[in-house]
């Protein structure tokens, strides 16, 4: 798990060892539980982001969607206002609460959902 990220985990349980045991969750060929528990780009598998409301599922409509938190951290009120620092709301991890313009934590939200139907809904895959 990450912070404002969907969390996930291997598809069977793990041995430790003593001094740890190295997996690699972003190669493809790393097997994970669920379905789509990861993104891929560029041949790296991610962790979904956007989860900035800090539950299981990526929104952008409705009662406690992400998109809502990113704009109530900068405020609420003036959508083109910024903030930087290290908040939950800050999903593209550059340092800036952005809800407009380039480069934006808005549409990190919106990819995560599936950016064709902002109704969908991202759910985590962990039991």
């Amino acid at each position: 798990r990450h912070r404002n990220h969907l969390g996930c985990m291997s598809l069977a349980p793990l041995p430790f060892a003593p001094l740890g045991v190295l997996r690699d969750f972003r190669s493809p060929d790393f097997a994970t539980w669920g379905t789509a528990a990861r993104r891929e780009r560029n041949g790296v598998m991610l962790l979904w982001p956007g989860n900035s409301v800090d539950d299981d599922q990526v929104k952008y409509t409705g009662d406690s969607n992400d998109r809502d938190a990113v704009l109530n951290a900068l405020g609420g009120v003036v959508p083109t206002a910024t903030i930087a620092g290290y908040h939950s709301a800050d999903v593209n991890l550059d340092g800036t609460v952005k809800y407009t313009g380039p480069d934006n934590d808005r549409d990190v939200i919106l990819q995560t959902v599936g950016g064709v139907v902002p109704t969908s809904v991202r759910v985590e895959q962990m039991p």
